[in-house]
């Protein structure tokens, strides 16, 4: 993990530098999860497309007052978050869409994982029930912790929110899974 930071840092001090070729090896690393979070957030594919590309060129050419970045993913991530939160915001309806931030298109992730891994659909049903019941930062803490595997610090600096809150919130919907499984398998036994 270490080793791609490492990448992506090397490649950020090169576009700092004025190269494209690693700007578009940065791009080509960092799109697709970036996108995936962005449609997530707003809900919509071609709006989520629109503000990532043009949060790249920004970054692009605010390149050299941005200067050096330590955790260049976890940079973008938070750059992605903020452009998502700011249309959010110019949507007009602010409440609304802040209700429907729904992060439960994880759950279309973990589905596609769990139906490989095994056929059982009540599985699945049990999943997408607890996940529909959690509250919407629990739901955004645990896709950014286990599909986009960050750590701790990362999703502090993404959401905004106290470490101590990320891990009670992660902590808080792993038990509720917990409970839920243990008590799903306790009415198949029954």
């Amino acid at each position: 993990m270490s080793a791609k930071k490492t990448d992506l840092t090397e490649l950020w001090n090169d576009v700092c530098s004025g190269s494209h070729q690693s700007y578009a090896q940065l791009h080509y690393q960092l799109y697709p999860s970036l996108f995936a979070y962005l449609r997530r957030l707003v809900r919509d594919e071609e709006v989520a497309n629109d503000l990532l590309q043009d949060m790249f060129v920004k970054l692009w050419v605010k390149r050299d007052r941005i200067g050096s970045i330590m955790n260049v993913k976890s940079y973008f991530f938070t750059s992605a978050r903020s452009v998502a939160m700011d249309f959010i915001k110019q949507s007009k309806n602010l409440d609304k869409k802040l209700d429907e931030l729904t992060f439960l298109d994880v759950q279309i992730s973990i589905e596609e994982i769990i139906t490989e891994r095994e056929t059982n659909l009540q599985l699945k049903h049990t999943i997408s029930s607890v996940l529909d019941k959690l509250p919407v930062r629990q739901r955004e803490v645990l896709y950014l912790r286990f599909y986009e595997d960050m750590d701790y610090n990362q999703i502090v600096s993404i959401t905004g929110i106290k470490y101590q809150s990320v891990i009670n919130n992660i902590y808080r919907a792993i038990q509720t899974l917990r409970e839920s499984f243990k008590y799903e398998s306790e009415l198949r036994v029954a």
